[in-house]
C-alpha cells in the first residue's frame, strides 16, 4: 500500500509539473506617464486604454501584467522609471509624452515602446518616418499639420480684440507647431510673445502676473504632464487674472476653461492597445506606421465665457462638438 501511495504521488506531481509548465508566460507591459497622479483615481483616458485591451482579450492579473509607472508631474523622475521597466524585463512600454518616450529610448533600443500622446517623433529624430519608424518606436502621435494656427485662430475668433498673445508650457512645443503658432499671429496682425516655459505649478502664478503687466489678451495653453496634472491651478489663475485662453484638451473645458480644441485624448489611448496587441503577437515595431488623430474635439464653455464678458460668435458655437452652459 505505501508503495503504492508512494506511486500515486509521484504521477499526481508529474501532471501538476506538466500543466504548470505548460502554462503560457503572460505578456508583461510597463506604463511610464509624467502626467499620472499614482495617488489619485486612474484618469478616463487610462480607463479607455484598459477597456480597449480588455476587448483584445487582455485582462490585467489574469492574461496580461502591468508594472505602473507614474510620475505625478515629477518629470525628474522619469528616466529612473524607465530604466526599473528596463531592468524588470518588460515585454513593451507603453509611454504618454514626450520627456517619457526620450527617457524610455535612453533606457533601451530593443524593447518596444509604444506612444498613445506623443508629439513630432520624426522632427525630433526618434524615428525614421511615420509609415516605417525604423526602430524600437511605434504608436501613436498627438501632431498633426496646422494644429498651432488653429489655436490661435480660434482665440482670435473668441477675442478679436486681442492684439498679444502667449503661450504656457512647461515643455517647448514641436517647432512645427511654434512656427504655425508664429504664422497664424502674424497673419492675424497679433503679436505672439517669446514661449517662456514654466518648471512647475509653483512658476504658473508667476507666469500670469508678467503676461498681465505685458499687455497679453490671449493665452494659449499646451497640455504636458505638468498643465494637464494641475489644470485646476491654471484655470483658476485664468480667472483671477481674466485672461481667456484656449486649452488643447477638452477636460481643460470641463474643469471651467474657456475653449479647447485638439485631437481627441481618449480616442488615442482607446487605439494604443491594438498597436500593444500588434507587437505582443509577434509585429515589429519597426514595421508597424505611427498613427496620427482621426478625431477632433472643439469645445466651449459658455459660463466662463460670460465671466469673461466675452460674445462668442455663433460661427464658433456651431462648429464645438460640444457647448458646456
Amino acid at each position: 500500500m505505501l508503495r503504492l501511495a508512494a506511486l500515486l504521488a509521484f504521477f499526481v506531481s508529474l501532471s501538476f509539473g506538466a500543466e504548470a509548465q505548460g502554462q503560457p508566460k503572460i505578456p508583461r507591459i510597463g506604463l511610464l506617464s509624467v502626467g499620472t497622479d499614482p495617488a489619485g483615481p486612474l484618469p478616463p483616458q487610462w480607463i479607455t486604454f484598459f477597456e480597449a485591451l480588455r476587448q483584445l482579450g487582455y485582462v490585467e492579473g489574469q492574461s496580461i501584467s502591468v508594472d505602473r509607472r507614474f510620475a505625478g508631474g515629477r518629470s525628474e523622475v522619469v528616466p529612473g522609471f524607465a530604466a526599473e521597466l528596463v531592468q524588470s524585463k518588460v515585454d513593451l512600454i507603453v509611454v504618454t509624452g514626450m520627456r517619457e518616450v526620450q527617457a524610455a529610448h535612453r533606457a533601451t533600443t530593443t524593447i518596444p515602446i509604444v506612444t498613445v500622446v506623443a508629439p513630432d517623433l520624426v522632427a525630433t529624430g526618434l524615428i525614421a518616418s511615420l509609415a516605417r519608424p525604423g526602430g524600437n518606436i511605434t504608436g501613436l502621435t498627438y501632431s498633426t499639420a496646422g494644429i498651432g494656427e488653429k489655436y490661435v485662430e480660434l482665440l482670435h475668433q473668441a477675442v478679436p480684440n486681442a492684439t498679444r498673445m502667449a503661450v504656457l508650457a512647461s515643455r517647448a512645443p514641436d517647432q512645427t507647431v511654434q512656427t504655425n503658432l508664429r504664422d497664424a499671429a502674424r497673419a492675424l496682425n497679433v503679436e505672439l510673445l517669446p514661449i517662456a516655459l514654466v518648471r512647475g505649478p509653483e512658476e504658473f502664478a508667476t507666469f500670469f502676473s508678467q503676461a498681465r503687466r505685458d499687455g497679453v489678451s490671449g493665452l494659449v495653453v499646451t497640455t504636458d504632464g505638468v498643465t494637464n496634472l494641475h489644470r485646476r491651478q491654471v484655470i483658476a489663475l485664468a480667472a483671477k487674472y481674466r485672461l481667456p485662453a484656449i486649452y488643447t484638451a477638452r477636460a481643460f473645458v470641463a474643469d471651467g476653461g474657456l475653449l479647447a480644441y485638439g485631437p481627441s485624448v481618449v480616442d488615442l489611448y482607446r487605439r494604443a492597445p491594438t498597436i500593444v496587441d500588434k507587437i505582443l503577437k509577434g509585429a515589429r515595431p519597426a514595421e508597424i506606421p505611427v498613427e496620427q488623430p482621426l478625431k477632433f474635439d472643439l469645445l466651449v464653455n459658455l459660463k466662463t465665457a460670460r465671466s469673461l464678458k466675452l460674445a462668442l460668435p455663433q460661427s464658433l458655437l456651431v462648429r464645438a462638438e460640444e457647448v458646456i452652459q
